[in-house]
């Protein structure tokens, strides 16, 4: 292929006289040519009107330079009443004009069908050029070529593309280029285009075939009418038009031309790149078609096929006000519809997680039935499976909540949904705690719980086991999330089980920490007003004492803190886990959930997930320990809400110690609303003669200090039912072989080598 830079190069080398070669009225050269690269001793030369300049510098500083001037002005060669006004006239007398190939010796060249010789003809000089020619060289020689592919290629060049685009993507790049930051290149593409009448012609018939119109010549947006149209016609398309729709004479009724056009957008959001750019020019250019009309005219629950973000805030927003908690179903299967075609905006697909999870919560909610039950047993399964998920969905619920910016147009609705969901949840977790601890008083307390006690939890599931294990007690780490956290480590090749414990009451955790390690008695101890638990009459209130008591029933044993061994430094951590059992205490969520806001609540939460995720397969996989055991000191309740004084429940008899949840006393007196167990009943503490209350339900005591909004210490159901992770490694000889058969019939050994085909029998585990 001969470039026309090579073409101007032959002119020189034919003609050693020629001095200067000019080129007329070829804006498409003039665009091509500006950033060539010139051999030495060439000149290029844009001619921009300075004509004594020019022909000074012509007989003086270029005198010896081949130059080659491109004039922006019909030859006047070829227009004789021109020449006296052209002041180059003698220059170019004496030179020559540049002249692209003949067209039937470029059809004849590259074997061009004859269907194409009008085409050829009129546009020889494009087809000549070098971005079009590659671009046509490969159809040229495979024989595909045709005036379709030779106007796209032509297209495409316009474009500032270097593959030959389908016509879709060519419609796709000339809707997009209508946005305003692409408003230099559009003035580009239409100058390129001026001059090439059967291109263009090509394109509006494709844009009339597309959307019933073509751009608009003699508006400066150009394209303001075809965006009008695929706007209007991609949103409503499956609704019947009503007489209020202003916008009903753009309806495209013709459906070869609406597959077309859906076939355009799903192109354009296919790709993050198209999608922001379609969207933006269906804002600047389709402004004219206002959401909040076609809403008035056909309503939120219509069935748009295309939904843009200003359709979509109205119709989530109303989803929020009106159907959240009566058809959350509903709700779910319309944001979920919303979302595949939102996924590229961050501020509305943070406000749809939110709405997704409320929605979620109060589906939940539908399915729970009574929360009247007859057992405590009872009440506990009942926890397990539906209560527990309600924590987790309010939990995921508030984290989304703070995802979502401020200046959202549907942050105000939303704000308005959290309050009622956050009032919604407290109620409920009332109600159903109160009928648990109603429960508790009335089948006999706590005693008749079945199932494994905190202050059994060394005896029961340590002491008997003859191999290496670590326990990893995480402060606070409520049931539900430990289900999360489960789900997390069904990722590995290790094997986890999630069961439940009873947690002592007081739920505090200078009471039911320490009660996970290996004990003979605990005894309460302390003064008036600040009390504590002894372990075998010592205050294990430190890791220390903690690990030297440990060492006295499991020789060896030792207890660590999280941030030692959370280093990861392999060397200090395979001298830790030499160790036959290792106690790891984790003590994030509690921090927070004292000392942070409900943000940081959340978050720790499920930052707890992932940092107990990762030390259990680093431990099972990197220091040979064979069993992880994950639980719990208690739980917590959780609400984000503040609590007034005249909200929380005042104690009105004598007490020994009193917080946010629960107080001892001596009194062993009922007291409304309350519930009282013996603490060596409650917890296993033997100390006779002081009761722990707590309040039913879900109330907050009036007391000196505590937290509020993030609680334990009583006997909900969130703060006693604690979680038992046991996590082994999986062993690989545990795997079955698979049975095989061959599929030949008769077998029979003729040589050394003998091929048959084998057929498994059951499916791989």
């Amino acid at each position: 292929m001969t470039t026309t830079q090579e073409k101007i190069y032959q002119y020189f080398e034919r003609d050693e006289e020629l001095k200067v070669l000019f080129i007329f009225n070829d804006e498409f050269l003039a665009t091509e040519l500006a950033d060539a690269e010139w051999e030495a001793g060439y000149r290029y030369v844009d001619f921009q009107g300075d004509w004594f300049t020019t022909k000074l510098k012509l007989d003086t500083e270029w005198a010896d330079d081949k130059v080659v001037m491109m004039m922006h002005q019909v030859s006047p060669l070829k227009d004789k009443s021109k020449q006296e006004a052209f002041p180059l006239m003698d220059v170019l007398t004496a030179n020559a004009e540049f002249h692209n190939q003949d067209y039937a010796a470029y059809m004849q060249q590259y074997n061009l069908p004859f269907t194409m010789t009008r085409f050829v003809e009129k546009n020889i000089a494009l087809l000549q050029s070098g971005k079009v020619q590659t671009l046509l060289l490969p159809t040229y020689k495979d024989g595909s070529v045709s005036e379709d592919v030779a106007t796209r290629a032509i297209l495409s060049v316009f474009m500032n593309r270097t593959r030959i685009m389908t016509w879709d993507e060519l419609l796709i790049r000339f809707i997009t280029m209508g946005c305003e930051s692409e408003r230099n290149r559009m003035t580009d593409f239409f100058y390129k285009l001026k001059g090439t009448q059967m291109v263009n012609e090509a394109l509006k018939r494709r844009l009339v075939d597309a959307f019933g119109c073509g751009y608009e010549e003699n508006t400066e947006a150009k394209v303001g009418k075809i965006v009008q149209c695929l706007k209007y016609n991609a949103i409503t398309q499956n609704l019947a038009p009503v007489d209020a729709d202003d916008y009903k004479s753009l309806r495209i009724t013709d459906t070869v031309a609406l597959q077309q056009l859906n076939r355009l957008i799903e192109m354009a959001m296919h790709q993050p790149q198209t999608a922001e750019a379609m969207k933006t020019v269906m804002q600047e250019q389709g402004g004219d078609i206002r959401e909040e009309e076609i809403i008035r005219w056909y309503g939120v629950d219509a069935n748009y096929y295309y939904v843009p973000d200003a359709l979509c805030v109205p119709i989530v927003a109303r989803l929020i006000s009106d159907k959240i908690d009566n058809e959350p179903e509903a709700v779910i299967h319309r944001v979920e519809d919303l979302m595949l075609s939102h996924n590229h905006d961050e501020e509305l697909t943070a406000a749809m997680d939110y709405t997704l999870l409320l929605a979620q919560y109060y589906k939940q909610v539908q399915g729970i039935g009574t929360v009247t039950l007859n057992t405590a047993d009872g009440y506990i399964e009942k926890y397990k499976t539906e209560y527990a998920p309600l924590d987790m969905l309010y939990r995921h619920a508030t984290a989304a909540y703070y995802k979502i910016d401020p200046t959202s147009p549907l942050h105000s609705v939303i704000q308005t949904a959290k309050y009622s969901l956050d009032i919604h949840y407290a109620k409920l977790t009332n109600r159903i705690n109160y009928e648990w601890t109603r429960c508790l008083k009335e089948t006999g307390g706590i005693s008749t719980i079945h199932g494994l006690r905190q202050e059994n939890f060394y005896e029961e599931k340590i002491q008997g086991l003859q191999k290496k294990v670590a326990v990893i007690v995480s402060d606070a780490l409520r049931y539900e999330v430990a289900k999360e956290l489960v789900d997390a480590l069904a990722g590995s090749r290790h094997v986890a089980h999630l069961e439940h414990a009873i947690a002592g009451v007081p739920t505090e955790t200078k009471y039911t920490k320490t009660a996970l390690l290996p004990h003979l008695t605990q005894k309460l101890y302390g003064v008036d007003g600040e009390q504590n638990m002894s372990i075998d009459n010592k205050i294990l209130d430190t890791i220390e004492k903690r690990s030297a008591h440990l060492d006295s029933y499991k020789p060896g044993a030792i207890c660590v803190r999280y941030s030692e061994v959370a280093k990861f430094i392999q060397e200090k951590n395979r001298e830790i886990f030499k160790h036959p059992l290792v106690y790891v205490f984790h003590d994030d969520i509690d921090t927070q959930g004292h000392d942070g806001d409900a943000k940081q609540v959340v978050e720790s939460c499920a930052n707890a997930v992932k940092d107990l995720t990762r030390l259990t397969r680093s431990i099972l996989s990197s220091y040979n320990v064979t069993k992880v055991i994950i639980t719990a000191d208690h739980g917590f309740l959780f609400n984000d809400m503040e609590f007034a004084d005249k909200d929380k429940q005042s104690v009105t008899e004598e007490t020994i110690e009193r917080k946010s949840r629960y107080y001892l006393t001596s009194a062993d007196e009922p007291q409304d609303n309350m519930v009282k167990f013996a603490l060596e009943e409650s917890s296993g503490i033997q100390n006779s003669g002081v009761y722990v209350a707590a309040p039913m339900g879900t109330n907050r005591l009036l007391a000196p200090a505590g937290g509020y909004m993030f609680a334990h210490g009583g006997a909900a159901l969130q703060e006693m039912i604690i979680p038992v992770i046991t996590v082994d490694q999986e062993r690989d000889d545990t795997k079955q072989p698979v049975g095989v058969t061959t599929l030949e019939s008769r077998l029979s050994l003729v040589a050394s080598r003998i091929k048959f085909t084998l057929l498994q029998k059951e499916a791989v585990s």
